[in-house]
């Protein structure tokens, strides 16, 4: 495990930004399944993260999916407004 961080030639702000929009993402769905309106935003910001992690690894379809998984969160959050 120790090897790993000594020998991981990518930056850490990326490593933490691909993380933590997969933990937010996590939580979004806990908050989700128990109906608190902030999973929308929780979901948004970890998608969004998830996204420009995914561009910066060119995995453009990845990218491409949470971008529009990000439109839809805005969307359910719109939607539970109302």
């Amino acid at each position: 495990m120790i090897d790993w961080f000594k020998n991981n030639s990518e930056p850490w702000n990326w490593t933490l930004i691909g993380w933590l929009g997969a933990v937010l993402v996590i939580i979004g769905y806990y908050l989700n399944a128990n109906e608190y309106i902030t999973s929308w935003i929780v979901w948004m910001i970890g998608n969004a993260m998830v996204a420009v992690y995914s561009i910066y690894k060119k995995a453009y379809s990845t990218a491409a999916m949470s971008f529009i998984i990000t439109l839809m969160n805005i969307y359910g959050y719109i939607r539970w407004l109302s």
